[in-house]
């Protein structure tokens, strides 16, 4: 953003006139794209007029049609595939005239090493608009866009800080394209959060648990971002949502009814110690692969939920309990394993499933979404995504197959589509 330059009232007044030999002359009009050059570029001095370096020295400095942030900080967390994954978005906003293109972005470490490599369909594939994770593949005038950054790195290996390389184009007719001197955007350089995942207790037991939204494909989950006024915040990044997995289905018949899921009515368990600091347990379970019928305000779409504070700063989250099984009130003292509520279909959501994570916040809307750990269990197996990606438009026929050996399991985090054992 540009520094606003008070002026005196009269300066450059289009009231006033100019006299030129005695003689009054009449303002003239400037075009307003003239007018912004003229002020974004003003009499550039040439090294014969002994041009002063500012305060940025050293920093070469290009007019380019983009503007690059980041939204959060990016995080790390171990994942069942046995890699570390740095999760953060970056947020491209279009500065310019005219469309633009992203053809590539590349994440770096401090040494210059490319840590991730994205272009032509891998981009597109994360490339999304900012609240709604729809696919964009142009960014249109003033527009913005988030792209979905997922970090991939053995867990031995360190990286304290990242930078980008972000190459871009346009049209090649695109008006005042000539003020441009570069399409390519190096930066921003951003430090990956010291802050270790936090190790926590499951929020259920037994075997079958599926991850069905989750780290760290660019999922709904992944996806979201919602503006608190001043940031872009990030409340599901480290979020999962349950439902159970048995014998090559997730419900019995045809799932239109909230007891036909395995999962629905399940125990909910505290994950660690705690004081609850939120709770609700009025809204009826909605219909599954029914639209919801009861959301009108902002509380209502985690539907009945319990928040418990298992640290300073730090909030466990339960979303869409069934209505009247909430066991505890705010105030109350909790600790590992006791039972909060049980395992419903309240609130924004298309069937019974828990939707879990931890924040730095107390509210599901704009509280940043942490790392989470599970301290031991197993991966049975993973499923094919696409089969349950089906299931938001209905029922869907056919087994939800699972493939892959058991894998025992120590602080790490679940990642999308794996099928978890908890133990009992």
């Amino acid at each position: 953003m540009s520094p606003t330059h008070s002026r005196g009232r009269d300066a450059h007044d289009p009231s006033k006139t100019e006299a030129i030999g005695g003689h009054p002359v009449k303002p003239r009009f400037v075009p307003v794209f003239v007018l912004i050059l003229v002020l974004a570029f003003p009499c550039a001095p040439t090294a014969s007029q002994g041009a002063t370096p500012g305060p940025t020295a050293g920093t070469e400095r290009n007019s380019t049609a983009i503007l690059v942030a980041s939204a959060g900080t990016p995080m790390r967390v171990p994942g069942t595939d046995g890699q570390d994954h740095i999760e953060y978005d970056l947020l491209v906003t279009n500065a310019f005239v005219a469309p633009v293109t992203l053809t590539s972005v590349e994440v770096l470490d401090e040494s210059g090493e490319i840590l991730l490599a994205l272009e032509g369909d891998a981009l597109a594939a994360v490339t999304q608009s900012i609240f709604a994770p729809q696919p964009v593949t142009s960014i249109p005038i003033d527009g913005s866009v988030a792209i979905v950054i997922d970090v991939i790195v053995p867990p031995e290996r360190t990286v304290d800080r990242v930078t980008h390389r972000i190459v871009h184009e346009m049209a090649p007719d695109a008006p005042a394209r000539a003020v441009l001197e570069t399409f390519q955007v190096d930066g921003p350089v951003l430090d990956v959060s010291p802050q270790p995942a936090i190790v926590i207790s499951p929020p259920m037991r037994g075997a079958g648990w599926l991850s069905a939204n989750g780290c760290c494909l660019p999922t709904v989950h992944r996806s979201v971002r919602i503006s608190d006024g001043t940031t872009i915040t990030k409340a599901e990044t480290f979020t999962i949502d349950w439902i159970r997995w048995q014998d090559g289905k997730v419900f019995r018949g045809d799932g239109t009814g909230n007891d036909d899921w395995y999962a629905y009515g399940a125990d909910m368990l505290a994950v660690a110690d705690g004081i609850v600091v939120s709770t609700r347990n009025d809204m009826p379970d909605e219909t599954p692969f029914q639209a919801p019928e009861h959301l009108n305000e902002p509380g209502d779409f985690a539907g009945n939920h319990v928040i418990i504070e298992i640290e300073p700063g730090v909030y466990a989250f339960y979303a869409h309990l069934a209505p009247g099984s909430v066991t505890v009130s705010v105030g109350d003292s909790v600790e590992t394993g006791d039972v909060v509520g049980k395992l419903g279909n309240s609130g924004s959501t298309s069937g019974p499933h828990l939707h879990f994570g931890l924040l730095d916040y107390p509210d599901p809307l704009v509280g940043n979404s942490l790392p989470l750990v599970f301290d031991a269990y197993t991966i049975q197996g993973t499923i094919d995504g696409e089969l349950i990606e089906r299931m938001d438009g209905g029922p869907t026929g056919g087994d939800i197959p699972l493939s892959g050996d058991p894998q025992p399991q120590t602080e790490t985090h679940q990642l999308v589509y794996t099928v978890a054992d908890f133990g009992e």
